[in-house]
């Protein structure tokens, strides 16, 4: 195996879940479409960090989203027994009902014991800024088209959610809707995805709202969770 967990999605809580994992020695590998937008708010951050997380580390109430993004890809990069890295996830590994790792679009497979989901708005988004729409789970964020479908013919079950921002900075308002996993998918307390084995949701792709603390504390407790079971 490549990892002992890989999680796909860069963002609060994927990264903050990653981080901790890493620090408690756990190998894992942290899957991203992009390493400029990784742990990058789009609104200033609202409200402190929980104790403990990357988010209490680096970040402060009013501070910004390129300054943030900034501090916590250095710590992830610098951060032991953490693979920070950038690739598109298609498809999920089988084998047999258990999930093995996944298949990327420039064509390595990365393999991990435990795969967690932390994809947030990207599961079949439509971006609308006025009139124009795009499939974009945030400004000039691409989506997960390819593991969405693959998903659904695992026979997974999804809801609909919608979001708005507003402007700042120069920078449009827009709307976004996308899909999660609906709640029947998911077990609250383990994480589990239940359809398959070895297969885990975590942050707005399980939730459906939430603020960037309530994704990092969902990221610690995933990785408190993972670190009692790995031993």
């Amino acid at each position: 195996m490549d990892y002992q967990v890989l999680i796909v999605g860069g963002g609060f809580s994927g990264s903050e879940a990653a981080y901790a994992l890493a620090r408690r020695g756990v190998r894992v590998g942290l899957l991203t479409q992009s390493l400029d937008t990784v742990y990058l708010p789009f609104t200033p951050l609202s409200e402190p960090g929980p104790a403990g997380s990357l988010m209490a580390e680096v970040g402060a109430v009013g501070m910004k989203g390129w300054e943030l993004h900034a501090k916590a890809k250095y710590r992830l990069e610098a951060q032991p027994q953490l693979h920070l890295f950038q690739s598109s996830a298609t498809r999920l590994v089988l084998e047999g009902r258990r999930v093995v790792g996944v298949e990327t679009w420039e064509g390595p497979r990365r393999t991990a014991s435990r795969v967690v989901l932390a994809l947030g708005s990207f599961l079949m988004p439509q971006l609308a800024i006025g009139e124009v729409v795009e499939e974009a789970g945030r400004l000039s964020e691409a989506a997960y088209p390819d593991l969405y479908e693959n998903l659904l013919t695992l026979g997974f079950s999804f809801i609909d959610q919608h979001a708005e921002v507003a402007a700042q900075d120069g920078t449009p308002g827009y709307s976004v809707r996308y899909k999660s996993f609906a709640p029947a998918e998911w077990e609250v307390e383990s994480f589990r995805l239940r359809r398959l084995e070895g297969l885990y949701g975590l942050g707005l792709c399980v939730l459906g709202q939430g603020t960037y603390a309530r994704m990092a504390s969902e990221g610690l407790r995933l990785a408190e969770n993972f670190a009692v079971e790995l031993g």
